[in-house]
């Protein structure tokens, strides 16, 4: 069990259900139902959630220190060189959203044969996205 603490990379509001999730090593949606269900008893929940937001530490290893070029890249979309099949559009965005490829293929397939803007929006793409490093 890690120390209780307010945690960045799962919080919604201050980060106190997902440190205290992480801290017992359990889904801190866990953690957001119980404070829910407590707020029709008196909102006891939501004062221990004040409590807990004012007094808990930050997690030690994640400073608030934000790496600008690492955000830059990951909101940078290019075209793919290892999942391409004619100019990489596809991978690109696949790649920018978590998505399957596939699922992109098939997505510029069907709006290509429904009015053809598919074509269009792939061609487009191709002179927009620059390549990847």
């Amino acid at each position: 069990m890690k120390n209780l603490h307010i945690s960045d990379k799962d919080k919604i509001l201050t980060g106190v259900c997902a440190g205290i999730g992480e801290s017992f090593g359990i889904n801190a949606n866990y953690v957001r139902g119980a404070f829910l269900i407590s707020l029709p008893f008196g909102f006891s929940g939501f004062f221990i959630y004040l409590i807990l937001a004012v007094i808990l530490p930050k997690d030690e290893k994640n400073p608030d220190v934000i790496d600008i070029k690492a955000e830059e890249e990951k909101t940078k979309i290019c075209r793919s060189w290892d999942k391409r099949m004619l100019a990489g559009v596809c991978g690109g965005l696949a790649k920018y959203f978590a998505w399957d490829v596939s699922l992109i293929r098939i997505t510029f397939v069907i709006i290509s044969f429904a009015g053809g803007i598919g074509i269009f929006l792939y061609l487009f793409f191709w002179f927009i996205f620059p390549n990847e490093d």
